[in-house]
C-alpha cells in the first residue's frame, strides 16, 4: 500500500448524495480498487465544514446549557475510568507502569500482518462537518462510506471512545440473545440523563424545526459485512462492552454500552469495509474495520446522526484499525465555531503534508481503561507568566491527574487548583466589564468580541493563554480559546469549566484552528497552528456516481 486517501464529510456532500442517488444510492463496487495497490504519493481529501451556533438568543442559551450537561457527563465518564484504573493498578504509582502500549494486533478479516500495515506510507482523509448547534451540542460530523456497495453515513466524531457504530436494521428480527432489553426510562430520568430529541427533553427547544433523515445500515445488503460470533475468543472475546452469555456458543457477538449522559447503543459486532476517494478519480476499499450494528440507540442526540466514528486509543476503534493501514497516523483540523458557511477542513489518515514542518511534538499517554489520549502538561502561562499550579495536577497517576484531549467535549475542564489559577488570572483583565449570568458558564461579561480580542475603546485586551507540554511544545489557542464570543449577542464567557473530577480535559474549543496528529507508531501527538483552509488539495473523484443499490 503506497499512497494517500480521504473520505468526504460535509453535510452538503451528504445531502447531495442523498438528492442525486435515489433511496440512498451506492458506489458501484466494480469501480473500487484495493487500498493495497495504491501508488506511492496517491492522495485523497474530504471537506469538513465548521460549527454553527443557533441565531436566536434563547436558543443559544439552551444550546450552551446542553453543552455544559454533555461536557460534564463526558468528564464523569473519564473520571470513572480513571477510578477503575486506580483500583486495577493499586500497587503502581508511576506513569510508566500504568502506561498502555498502543495499537495491539488488530482483529480483521484479513490475514495481513500488522507490522506490514504499519510500515505503509499511504494516507487517506475524510471530510468533517462541525455541528455546533443545539441538536448536536458541539459534535463534529464525518461522512463515511460503509459496506459493499458503499453507502454514505453521517457520523459524530469522537476521539475519546472506542466503539464505532451505525444505526442498524437487521433482517427478520431486531433482538439477539445475550443483550438486555431496552430499559424503561421515566420522564424524570429522560430529563436528567439524556440529551435526545424527545418531548420531555428540556434541551430540545424547537423540535419541530429539527429534521434529519436517518440512513440505516442494513448488513444483509452489504457483501462485505461479516458478523463476529461469541465463539471467536481471539476477536469477540477481546472486544469491549460484549454481552455474550458464554464464550463457546455460535451466537452473534453482542455489545451493550451506556454512558453517563444517557447515550445507549446495543447491537452486534461485525467486520466491514469502508470506501475512500483517492486522487486520480478512483475509489479504494479499506477492509477489516470493526463496526457495531446498533439495533437500539437512545440519548446523546442520536436522532441527529447515523452513528459514531471513534478515534480512541483502543484497538477496536476506527482510528486505530484504519490508521494501521496508513503508518498508524491520523490527523484532523478543526475549524472555529463562527467560520463562514462554505468553509471546510479534513480528517486525514496517513502522513499529512501540512505537518511536514513547524509542528510541535509531545509524548502520548495511553490509559488501559479509557480510550481518551493523555498528554503531559508542564505548565500554564498567562501573558508569559507561569501560573503557580502544583505539578501533581498534571501527573497521569490514575488518581485524577493529567490532561486528556477530547473532540467530543467543548469547553476545557480543569480541576482545582488549576481552574482557579487560570480564571483569576484572566478575569483580572475583564472584571471592569458588566457581569452577566449565563447558565453553563461561571464567568460572563457584557462585551462584543472583536476579531483579535483587543478593544481599546472598552479597555479590553484578552490575555494570551498558553499550555506548555512535555518536550517544550506550546499551544496558544488565541483569544477565542480564552473566551467564547457571542454566547448571546453582546456577551462573552470564559472558555473553561471547573471540573469536580479528574483528569482535566482539553475540549474542541481550544483545539480549533490547529492540526492535531496522532502517531501510534511513534506514540506522540503533534500539533501546529493552521487556519484549516490553505491546504493544497489534488483533484478529487466525483462524489455522485450512478445509483446501483437502494437502502
Amino acid at each position: 500500500m503506497h499512497g494517500y486517501c480521504y473520505v468526504v464529510v460535509a453535510t452538503a456532500v451528504l445531502l447531495l448524495l442523498v438528492a442525486v442517488l435515489p433511496a440512498h444510492g451506492a458506489y458501484p463496487d466494480d469501480e473500487v480498487i484495493d487500498v493495497d495497490v495504491l501508488e506511492e504519493g496517491s492522495s485523497c481529501h474530504f471537506p469538513m465544514t465548521p460549527p454553527v451556533v443557533p441565531e436566536s438568543p434563547e436558543e443559544r442559551r439552551e444550546h450552551y446549557r446542553a453543552m455544559e450537561a454533555k461536557d460534564l457527563a463526558r468528564n464523569r465518564q473519564m473520571a470513572k475510568g480513571t477510578r477503575r484504573r486506580q483500583l486495577a493498578s493499586s500497587t503502581s504509582n508511576s506513569e510508566e507502569e500504568l502506561n498502555l502500549m498502543p495499537a495491539p494486533k488488530l482483529m480483521s478479516t484479513s490475514a495481513t500482518d500488522m507490522t506490514e500495515l504499519m510500515s505503509s506510507t499511504s494516507m487517506f482523509e475524510m471530510p468533517m462537518q462541525s455541528a455546533f448547534t443545539i441538536r448536536d451540542v458541539g459534535m463534529y460530523l464525518v461522512t463515511v462510506l460503509f459496506g459493499t456497495p458503499a453507502l454514505p453515513y453521517n457520523m459524530a466524531l469522537d476521539t475519546a471512545n472506542d466503539l464505532t457504530w451505525l444505526n442498524c436494521r437487521l433482517r427478520g428480527h431486531r433482538r439477539h440473545r445475550g443483550r438486555r432489553p431496552p430499559p424503561k426510562t421515566t420522564v424524570s430520568e429522560a430529563t436528567t440523563k439524556t440529551m435526545s430529541l424527545e418531548a420531555s427533553d428540556p434541551v430540545n427547544v424547537t423540535p419541530e424545526k429539527v429534521k434529519y433523515v436517518k440512513h440505516w445500515y442494513r448488513p444483509a445488503r452489504s457483501k462485505s459485512w461479516r458478523r463476529y460470533r461469541c465463539s471467536q475468543a481471539d476477536s469477540c472475546g477481546l472486544f469491549p462492552h460484549t454481552t455474550c452469555l458464554t464464550p463457546n456458543r455460535n451466537e452473534s457477538c453482542t455489545y451493550d454500552t451506556v454512558t453517563e449522559d444517557g447515550t445507549i447503543a446495543r447491537g452486534i459486532y461485525g467486520s466491514e469495509t469502508a470506501t475512500v476517494a483517492v486522487s486520480g478519480g478512483r475509489m479504494a476499499r479499506l477492509p477489516g474495520l470493526v463496526l457495531g450494528c446498533s439495533t437500539y440507540e437512545a440519548g446523546g442526540a442520536v436522532a441527529m446522526h447515523d452513528g459514531v466514528l471513534t478515534l480512541g486509543n483502543q484497538y477496536v476503534s476506527f482510528g486505530t484499525v484504519a490508521g494501521g493501514h496508513f503508518k498508524g497516523r491520523f490527523s484532523f483540523c478543526l475549524l472555529p465555531t463562527l467560520s463562514s458557511g462554505n468553509s471546510s477542513s479534513y480528517l486525514t489518515f496517513g502522513p499529512n503534508p501540512a505537518m511536514a514542518t513547524g509542528a510541535c511534538e509531545t509524548r502520548l499517554i495511553y490509559n488501559p481503561l479509557i480510550p481518551a489520549f493523555g498528554i503531559h502538561v508542564t505548565g500554564l502561562l498567562i501573558n508569559g507568566k507561569r501560573l503557580d499550579i502544583p505539578p501533581e495536577v498534571w501527573i497521569h497517576d490514575g488518581k485524577g491527574g493529567g490532561l486528556n484531549i477530547d473532540t467530543g467535549t467543548s469547553l476545557t475542564a480543569l480541576v482545582e487548583p488549576a481552574y482557579g489559577a487560570v480564571t483569576r488570572a484572566i478575569t483580572r483583565h475583564l472584571d471592569h466589564l458588566k457581569k452577566e449570568e449565563i447558565e453553563g458558564f461561571e464567568h460572563c461579561y457584557r462585551w462584543t468580541f472583536t476579531g483579535d480580542g483587543v478593544d481599546p475603546a472598552n479597555n479590553v485586551t484578552i490575555p494570551k493563554f498558553v499550555i506548555e507540554y512535555e518536550g517544550g511544545g506550546r499551544l496558544d489557542p488565541g483569544a477565542k480559546g480564552v473566551v467564547v464570543p457571542e454566547v448571546v449577542p453582546g456577551v462573552v464567557c470564559l472558555a473553561f469549566r471547573r471540573s469536580p473530577l479528574g483528569p482535566s480535559i482539553m475540549g474542541n474549543v481550544q483545539m480549533q484552528e490547529h492540526i492535531w496528529e496522532i502517531d501510534h507508531y511513534k506514540q506522540v501527538l503533534r500539533f501546529k497552528k493552521d487556519k484549516c483552509l490553505n491546504h493544497n488539495l489534488p483533484h478529487l473523484p466525483s462524489t455522485t456516481p450512478s445509483p446501483t443499490a437502494k437502502n
